[in-house]
Order: structure tokens, then C-alpha cells, then sequence
């Protein structure tokens, strides 16, 4: 009797999340641009990186807060994934896989963690742009969801390239 209630809770709980997954197409994740965008200035000057191998199943790549989210079927064999917090004034990251540039099955989610930076930035209304790693140029509003109470925002993207957080 119990494993039948188990088995009919957990149905009821996945139909639950399938219906509000399919409702979040609706979310202001992309919200219009600032006027004058402004990257947030949050300085280090030290360096990390992380990588793993994911595949068809998915997986998470973190570091330091910040995390790659890549979901069932968004791949289709193993590929290497690679998140970096380069040492930079600004608030950025760089995802890559297989070494570069890549497109995915399905849109994976990508949170910054954004701790490092001053009150005074995280007091803003943030958002995440794609950037030019070398010249920091703001290329394409992202959008987000900033959860002001861990200092997180989270995106999602089809594509990798360097992410940075403005304002």
C-alpha cells in the first residue's frame, strides 16, 4: 500500500514540475537593456578554473558559487566543459567546451556567483551580458534571475562564450 502511495506521490509531484517548467517560457528572464550598461566592478586578482566531462545525462560544473547547468539530452556525446573566473576588475566568467565555442541540444543555465563585488553593486538591478573576453565590449543582454540573498544570478543560454554582470 505505501510503495503504490510513494509511486502515485511522485507522479503527482513530476506532472507538478513538468506544468511549472512549461510555465516558465513566460518569465521576464530578459529584461529590456540598461540605457548605458555598465559592467559591474568587482576586482580579482586571482585565477581559477575547473572542467568536467559530461554527457548525454548532463551534469553540473561549479566553482566558487558560480556553476554550469547542463540538462538531459542538451548534449549528445561526451564533452569537456570548462568554467574559469579569470583575475579581472570586472564580475565575468568564461564557459567553454571541448575547448571553444559550442551550441547545445537544449539551453543550460549558468548562475554567477556575484559575492566578491561591493554592497553598492549588489544593491543594482543586474543583469548578464556575453562579452569579448579580450576587449570586455557588451555584446548581448542575457538576461537573469538575480537572487539578492545568495548573491547569485542565473541565466540561460544555448551557446558558451565569456559572461560578465553589469548594471
Amino acid at each position: 500500500m505505501m510503495k503504490r502511495l510513494d509511486t502515485k506521490l511522485a507522479r503527482v509531484l513530476a506532472i507538478g514540475l513538468i506544468a511549472l517548467a512549461g510555465s516558465c517560457k513566460d518569465w521576464p528572464l530578459n529584461p529590456p537593456p540598461p540605457a548605458n550598461p555598465t559592467l559591474a566592478v568587482c576586482p580579482s586578482d586571482q585565477s581559477e578554473s575547473t572542467s568536467g566531462l559530461l554527457g548525454i545525462l548532463g551534469g553540473t560544473i561549479s566553482l566558487d558559487g558560480s556553476s554550469v547547468l547542463v540538462p538531459l539530452g542538451a548534449l549528445l556525446t561526451g564533452t569537456s566543459i570548462e568554467l574559469t573566473i579569470p583575475a579581472s576588475q570586472y564580475m565575468e566568467i568564461g564557459v567553454t567546451a571541448n575547448g571553444g565555442h559550442f551550441l547545445f541540444e537544449r539551453p543550460i543555465s549558468i548562475t554567477i556567483d556575484y559575492s566578491r563585488c561591493s554592497s553598492d553593486v549588489q544593491s543594482k538591478t543586474l543583469t548578464v551580458y556575453t562579452i569579448d573576453p579580450g576587449t570586455k565590449a557588451l555584446l548581448e543582454n542575457m538576461g537573469g534571475v538575480d537572487n539578492k540573498l545568495t548573491h547569485q544570478i542565473t541565466f540561460t543560454s544555448s551557446h558558451l562564450s565569456g559572461f560578465a554582470i553589469a548594471y
